[in-house]
């Protein structure tokens, strides 16, 4: 129903390599099936596949290309992915992740019940296609064993799954390029168990609060000093 190739176009510019898309007329009797801002989203997605059916535009790019609000291209993508075509699906959706954790544009594959797709050809997720560090090889890592074990205890640091590393290492990494170290974590996070409950205690709150309420000297009235201590021999 739509086929993607590469191939060359000429013109007064000369041959320049270029990629089509050719949509066979028989769309035509399924265009009432989607939503006006799902099909005007699906023809965004089509543009951007490669040879292979696969793309990976972010919400912000299908904004631009279709004029849609945020709320709207993902409520389109999400029709888009419950419907059928012939009993074939008309779009998957994969997350995907970059090397360091960080959630990123998601893998969209059209047809993916098709028989022109590969079986053994999928959207990957990027963290699947790279192979990570193991955790205890971050050089972050010991910033949150710090926090771990202060928070909650020394057998903790043994005992923090790949979700939680998963979860914090953005903030934690953040620590570590700011030149944080394992007693920094330790010194502020006794400064917020003095203060705040224990549950308000996360890496987030303490990242976020590093300088006000994890600081010791955070709300402390300063001496002011007075004209005439200026000559004060005794200070």
């Amino acid at each position: 129903m739509i086929t993607v190739f590469n191939g060359k176009s000429f013109g007064l510019s000369g041959a320049s390599s270029s990629g089509f898309v050719q949509i066979d007329r028989l769309l035509v009797n399924h265009i009432a099936s989607f939503t006006p801002s799902g099909f005007i989203t699906f023809m965004a997605l089509v543009m951007h596949v490669d040879n292979e059916g696969y793309c990976w535009p972010s919400i912000k790019r299908l904004c631009e290309c279709t004029g849609l609000s945020e709320t709207t291209v993902k409520t389109a993508l999400h029709h888009l992915s419950s419907m059928k075509i012939n009993d074939c699906r008309l779009l998957e959706i994969n997350g995907r992740t970059s090397p360091n954790g960080r959630t990123t544009s998601n893998g969209y594959k059209l047809f993916p019940d098709s028989v022109q797709h590969s079986d053994n050809v999928k959207v990957q997720a990027v963290k699947q296609v790279q192979k990570e560090v193991a955790k205890e090889d971050d050089p972050a890592f010991p910033l949150m064993q710090a926090f771990m074990i202060e928070r909650w205890g020394p057998f903790s640091s043994e005992n923090i799954s790949d979700k939680d590393w998963k979860n914090n290492r953005l903030i934690i990494w953040q620590m570590h390029k700011a030149g944080v170290k394992p007693s920094d974590v330790i010194e502020k996070v006794n400064t917020l168990k003095s203060k705040w409950q224990l549950e308000m205690i996360t890496v987030r709150s303490l990242w976020k609060h590093w300088d006000t309420y994890a600081s010791s000297t955070y709300g402390k009235v300063t001496k002011t000093a007075k004209i005439e201590d200026w000559f004060n021999d005794n200070d």
